[in-house]
């Protein structure tokens, strides 16, 4: 399971950081480093900020950087981390450590859509700051140049979510925190209480969870609705089962997109859970 700010973190690496400076062509000096024509590393900063922003907006690929945009330190880290990056590829003193592309993105999904949006996004924060055309070219093509390492088509949920063993994972400590959770807990205190019953319900969570996001696990319980029949759960219930999950799940590196998706599936779930 991948961490999500690896994409940012990664994307621009040393054979597409091509970047321009923001004047015009035929001011351009081309005896300089790349870094001096860009303009230093406050032009590499304003390009920068403009492309996160741009992917931060984006419905099709935001999914990915959701967690990095929620925690204002992380992102702040993958600005950093994306300024040294180009500043150092460019000729400047800035320095960048980080993962190959192909590491990095290995399981994230990413498809050919993904990476077209990606590059629109570039362009686009490109063309704000007026970057000349030859040089936006010479760069979208060396990003170009990196889609074999970057997409991968499409993962499945269930291999992004680690498969049986990491969801395994995340089920046992999901358990761990409903268990000490004392919103939720007594709703599970019986089946806390018997061995058999609580390997019976982590098996068929982790079950439903696997046939759910297309592994080969069979789910064999009750229908949703009929589970929770007369348990009287409410929507703050509810709410602190998503929470315990949640935490699991961050606990594990799931990435954003993956963790998204799968608590979507549960939300789509509340209606046959909550007020039953």
């Amino acid at each position: 399971m991948k961490k999500s700010a690896q994409l940012w973190g990664t994307i621009l690496m040393s054979g597409m950081l091509m970047l321009t400076s923001c004047k015009k062509d035929d001011d351009m000096q081309p005896t300089q480093s790349l870094y001096l024509r860009l303009g230093g590393n406050t032009a590499i900063s304003a390009v920068i900020d403009q492309f996160i922003a741009n992917v931060a907006s984006d419905t099709r690929i935001n999914a990915f950087f959701a967690d990095a945009a929620a925690d204002p330190t992380r992102l702040t880290k993958l600005r950093n981390n994306l300024i040294n990056q180009v500043g150092m590829a460019t000729g400047g003193s800035e320095k960048y450590t980080g993962l190959d592309m192909k590491t990095a993105h290995k399981g994230m999904g990413i498809t050919d859509g993904d990476f077209g949006a990606l590059v629109e996004d570039l362009t686009s924060a490109l063309d704000k700051f007026k970057v000349g055309t030859t040089e936006k070219t010479e760069l979208l093509t060396a990003l170009a140049g990196m889609k074999g390492d970057i997409v991968e088509g499409q993962v499945a949920l269930y291999n992004r979510l680690g498969a049986n063993a990491g969801i395994s994972a995340v089920i046992d400590d999901f358990i761990g925190k409903v268990a000490a959770d004392t919103r939720i807990n007594a709703f599970f205190a019986a089946a806390a209480a018997d061995q058999a019953r609580l390997m019976k319900l982590r098996n068929n969570l982790i079950n439903q969870v696997g046939q759910a996001s297309g592994g080969p696990e069979k789910y064999t319980g009750l229908d949703m609705k009929t589970a929770h029949k007369g348990m009287k759960i409410t929507d703050a219930h509810f709410n602190a089962l998503v929470e315990d999950l949640t935490a699991s799940l961050v606990k594990y590196n799931v990435q954003s997109k993956a963790k998204i998706e799968l608590l979507t599936a549960l939300g789509g779930m509340r209606a046959d859970i909550v007020g039953q």
